[in-house]
């Protein structure tokens, strides 16, 4: 689900004249394989289909895809090349392993780097959430078998926001059994957490940048061991994610022009996103039971 930057071929480019104006055309990019991206989300959704459930396949690859195509349109509207997303089906326990477009690397400030790395998260999270909601309405209440080898999903604060106002929250030796859909809610807010942490290429990595500048690997840092000490006193869960993070680096490159600080209403959004982080992350993903 990151932006995967890449070293494009540079064609024409025009400076944009006054800060705020959207930056001309800054690359052309490589002729695009249409059929590559549609075969990749054919199989997206036949694996997610025989992994979980058609429903399901559904509802998450509406998630994932409001989520790419928000990066896709700011970075059309930045006049930054992009490319189609580009969807990773796999056998696993979601059936995916998300999606990434790839993005020249030449952003031409921090105003349009904040852009395009909110529009993932926020158009993902419009669908997640309502998603996640009905998902909760659909799912039931039931006596804990207490059975070994059951999945447990750890409930983000929302969750649990939203199981309140439903009047579904389990007493002692009950369980919430989650239909599809709110799987589908549930994969898709944990996803929206892990690109909203601020580190490297994901998308919290480009906020935190656009937000602090040259300081945001310090941001990055405190970012990577707080999730490191998570996986040694919690959790084993983001071992794997730990390391792809540090094999991309850490730090974050800067724009061609990183003096452009952000203005109060992004500024705002920032702190938005922040909360959704908050209300999305869960320390402890998944458990055997």
């Amino acid at each position: 689900m990151r932006i995967h930057h890449e070293e494009w071929h540079a064609h024409d480019r025009v400076e944009a004249s006054e800060p705020g104006e959207p930056h001309e055309l800054i690359e052309h990019p490589p002729q695009q394989r249409l059929w590559l991206h549609v075969v990749l989300f054919c199989a997206t959704v036949a694996m997610t289909s025989v992994m979980v459930s058609p429903l399901f396949s559904v509802c998450l690859m509406s998630i994932l895809t409001a989520h790419e195509f928000g990066h896709y349109f700011a970075a059309r509207y930045h006049r930054v090349p992009a490319s189609l997303p580009y969807f990773i089906p796999a056998p696993t326990l979601f059936g995916t392993f998300g999606a990434i477009i790839r993005m020249s690397p030449d952003i031409p400030n921090r105003k349009a780097l904040f852009d395009i790395a909110a529009a993932g998260p926020l158009a993902g999270v419009v669908l997640a959430l309502p998603i996640t909601f009905i998902g909760l309405m659909l799912s039931s209440v039931q006596p804990d078998s207490g059975a070994d080898g059951n999945l447990r999903l750890g409930d983000p604060l929302i969750f649990q926001l939203f199981m309140r106002i439903l009047e579904m929250v389990p007493e002692e030796g009950m369980v919430v059994f989650l239909h599809d859909v709110a799987f589908a809610g549930w994969v898709g807010l944990f996803v929206t957490a892990l690109n909203l942490l601020p580190m490297g290429q994901l998308d919290g990595g480009h906020i935190a940048h656009a937000v602090f500048g040259r300081r945001s690997v310090h941001v990055a840092r405190l970012a990577f061991a707080a999730l490191l000490v998570i996986c040694v006193t919690v959790s084993w869960n983001y071992a794997f994610f730990l390391v792809l993070v540090f094999l991309t680096r850490i730090r974050h490159p800067p724009t061609r022009d990183d003096s452009w600080s952000l203005d109060p209403n992004r500024t705002l959004l920032a702190w938005i996103l922040l909360g959704i982080f908050a209300l999305c992350f869960v320390p402890e993903p998944l458990s055997i039971g």
